[in-house]
């Protein structure tokens, strides 16, 4: 895909609406020639949209487990043998 994208396919593009391109068009890399006509370059887009690349955080299922479910056994550990109080 190359070239210029008008606000209703930039709006496509970031998965946003129109009216919400139109409101912050200011902040994102834009040209406008002569007409008024706003528009887009997709590698701007890109570039742009990278600005806001969140990383995924790395978690520890096992710790995650033990301190949630380790406490609940240690309260439950020697109250009930085979079904039957001890």
């Amino acid at each position: 895909m190359t070239g210029f994208l008008d606000v209703a396919a930039a709006a496509k593009f970031l998965s946003r609406s129109p009216r919400w391109v139109r409101q912050h068009y200011r902040s994102i890399p834009h040209f406008r020639p002569p007409g008024g006509q706003i528009l887009f370059d997709i590698a701007d887009l890109k570039a742009w949209m990278s600005r806001f690349r969140v990383e995924p955080a790395h978690i520890d299922i096992s710790g995650l487990v033990n301190r949630v479910v380790q406490p609940r056994r240690r309260g439950i550990k020697g109250r009930f043998r085979g079904g039957e109080p001890a």
